[in-house]
């Protein structure tokens, strides 16, 4: 992580100037949350301040909620996108047979805009964790053990999501994470996915991720559409199948 020394010129007080380069920071997506910023005095001089300026700029950033203490010392950055729709919430809506129909026409829209950001943006870290996260659902969708598939499904859009650098379409996708792993998880539960059918998943999930990680904005929309309408159709198919 590069912080940029402080000019010694400037007008502001130098506590605000320090808040303010870290919270830039933190809305570029240089700092996610769970990073550990760097130890007070070795902070200090890569900005080139004193530690009282910046010890009063760690304590206004913590009250604001953008850092926190940890039990070893040091601060790490919260994860500001808490959840909007709680876990038992999400269960709730899930008992309506309209909510499935109605999430998934709300992540169509999201994943879809989120990919073509994520080809835009993404940075060499992001691409990794994009990476990452399509690895670990990649293995699970090919073990016979896919009791993890949904959350790790849920985890893979919600990389490409971060990789946007839109904090509110992350701030959105984040909040209603709980909503759409739980809907995974119910779509897992009602719907026989057979071999064919995960492997059809699997190859969606595949495009979405080669196009990102080509950087084609295009073929992302459209590969994540596709998934989209393909997840749709079965749970319209499994609906008239229960009528």
């Amino acid at each position: 992580m590069q912080f940029r020394p402080i000019p010694t010129f400037t007008r502001k007080r130098l506590s605000d100037v320090v808040s303010d380069q870290i919270k830039q920071l933190i809305s570029d997506g240089a700092l996610r949350p769970g990073d550990r910023l760097p130890a007070e005095r070795d902070l200090a001089t890569q900005l080139g301040v004193s530690r009282p300026s910046l010890r009063e700029a760690l304590i206004r950033l913590e009250a604001d909620g953008y850092i926190e203490m940890t039990g070893r010392g040091g601060f790490v950055v919260v994860d500001m996108t808490a959840a909007v729709i709680s876990k038992p919430l999400a269960e709730l809506l899930l008992q309506n047979p309209r909510t499935s129909a109605d999430i998934l026409e709300l992540r169509q829209g999201l994943e879809a805009i989120a990919t073509v950001y994520a080809t835009e943006r993404a940075t060499p870290g992001d691409l990794e964790a994009i990476r990452a996260a399509f690895e670990a659902l990649k293995a699970c969708a090919l073990s016979s053990d896919r009791t993890q598939l949904a959350d790790l499904d849920a985890a893979f859009h919600l990389a490409i999501a971060d990789s946007t650098h839109n904090i509110a379409l992350a701030h959105v996708m984040h909040g209603i994470h709980t909503l759409i792993r739980e809907s995974m998880r119910q779509s897992h539960r009602l719907i026989d996915y057979d071999d064919a059918m995960e492997r059809q998943l699997l190859d969606q999930h595949q495009a979405i991720y080669d196009a990102v990680m080509a950087r084609d904005s295009q073929q992302a929309r459209k590969a994540a559409e596709q998934h989209l309408i393909y997840v749709r159709h079965l749970y319209e198919q499994h609906a008239a199948n229960e009528t």
